[in-house]
């Protein structure tokens, strides 16, 4: 009894999976513009169950048929670059799911505008994405399945939700090809300006007054920020991403 639980269980897990990497395979060839997006994604699964019957594992035939393919897709559109511009010099914001909190907030410092409501539902995000022109970034499979995200109407991306949100954050800058920049407030995403050290001398801790001396303050919220030991974890995370990225 055991025994048939947990096969139903994994058959269902490893269903999701299937149309998770479905619905991002089709984003991929939608990227591509292809006309016939159909075939391409049956065939694109078909050559990842043959895979799995030559011994490799369900989860990394996906994974490698669709890294194949996002590195098609990057060439493809690097060649179809005009003017000299580059993707990476227009704006990205991302709207993330419920429960993708910790996410938005390494989005943030990596330098980019992530938008998180704790407790939004799934109607509401997407509409909201669609009027903030936002990319939506999901850990449900089932969400990547409404029509509009299918289609490509709202550009989505699927996360595994079992993954730690550092590695979460690293498979989105793979993905979309973006570098690490200067950070954004960390509560509420908005840019950070330098601040003059005085201006702020009733906001500063004594302690922090006598050995920092740049700040930085949210120009959406008003929060206070300086580079200490908490930020220099994050930036030392960060450069570990950059130099992975690189390699990678």
């Amino acid at each position: 009894m055991v025994a048939g639980v947990v096969r139903v269980r994994f058959s269902y897990r490893m269903s999701r999976m299937g149309k998770a990497y479905e619905s991002r395979f089709r984003a991929l060839l939608l990227r591509l513009h292809a006309r016939r997006w159909e075939p391409g994604v049956d065939w694109l699964l078909a050559r990842s169950k043959q895979r799995s019957l030559e011994g490799v594992s369900v989860v990394q035939a996906l994974s490698d048929r669709y890294e194949h393919l996002r590195k098609q897709v990057k060439d493809f559109e690097a060649r179809k670059l005009t003017h000299g511009k580059s993707r990476r010099e227009f704006r990205v914001r991302f709207l993330c799911d419920a429960g993708l909190g910790g996410l938005a907030r390494w989005l943030r410092a990596a330098g980019y505008e992530a938008i998180w409501f704790p407790d939004i539902d799934d109607a509401e995000l997407l509409r909201r994405a669609q009027s903030l022109d936002a990319i939506v970034l999901t850990t449900d499979s089932l969400m990547m399945e409404r029509g509009v995200l299918r289609d490509g109407v709202i550009p989505a991306f699927w996360l595994p939700p079992v993954w730690r949100s550092e590695e979460k954050l690293a498979l989105v800058l793979r993905e979309f090809d973006l570098p690490v920049r200067e950070p954004r407030c960390m509560n509420c995403g908005g840019e950070l300006q330098s601040v003059n050290k005085e201006s702020m001398r009733d906001r500063i801790p004594p302690k922090t007054w006598k050995w920092i001396n740049d700040y930085f303050q949210c120009a959406r919220c008003g929060q206070l920020f300086w580079r200490g030991t908490h930020w220099q974890k994050i930036q030392t995370a960060l450069d570990r991403l950059v130099r992975e990225k690189a390699v990678g």
